[in-house]
């Protein structure tokens, strides 16, 4: 049987765009209803990221006739993630340096209470979390950060979802 050349580069770029798309709308849709440090954001793009690695994988395993292997699998999860990190990282960007600078401040407030939460911390080992985790909280850091963060939580998706949407061909040689 022959193998059948399809882009691996141009189907990632192309569900990773709709996939960064999808999650900016979904900030956009936090920051204007004031809930932008909220949990169920982070549970909605997560659900929301795993669903476009899906079908991200199931349209390339289309495209390969629907037989796709585990690693082809894994390497379009991946790479639609990682470009829908770049989408996601430009916006936050803007977000925390153009278009709301207070931001910054009040993701720095939110820290504080979570570690507060936790309990049995020290004033002195708040200022210390809180000031580490500050030097991560730049504009410019975060747009770095969230790229390798959306890879790697891409990767972490898609080596459990390529087991389910890989499918071995029926030949047997």
């Amino acid at each position: 049987m022959e193998e059948k050349s399809v882009s691996v580069w141009k189907s990632s770029l192309s569900y990773g765009l709709f996939l960064g798309i999808a999650l900016v709308i979904i900030s956009v849709l936090y920051y204007a209803t004031g809930n932008t440090f909220n949990k169920s954001a982070q549970w909605v793009t997560y659900a929301v990221m795993i669903a476009g690695v899906i079908i991200a994988q199931l349209q390339f395993r289309k495209l390969l006739d629907g037989v796709m292997s585990y690693g082809q699998a894994l390497g379009v999860g991946v790479l639609t993630m990682l470009f829908a990190s770049v989408i996601t990282g430009f916006f936050t960007y803007l977000l925390y340096a153009v278009i709301d600078p207070s931001l910054q401040d009040q993701l720095r407030i939110a820290m504080e209470e979570q570690i507060v939460r936790q309990g049995n911390v020290s004033e002195e080992q708040l200022d210390m979390a809180v000031e580490l985790a500050s030097k991560f909280k730049n504009p410019a850091v975060m747009f770095f950060m969230n790229i390798l963060a959306g890879a790697f939580v891409g990767l972490l998706i898609s080596l459990l979802t390529s087991i389910f949407t890989q499918k071995k061909s029926q030949e047997f040689n």
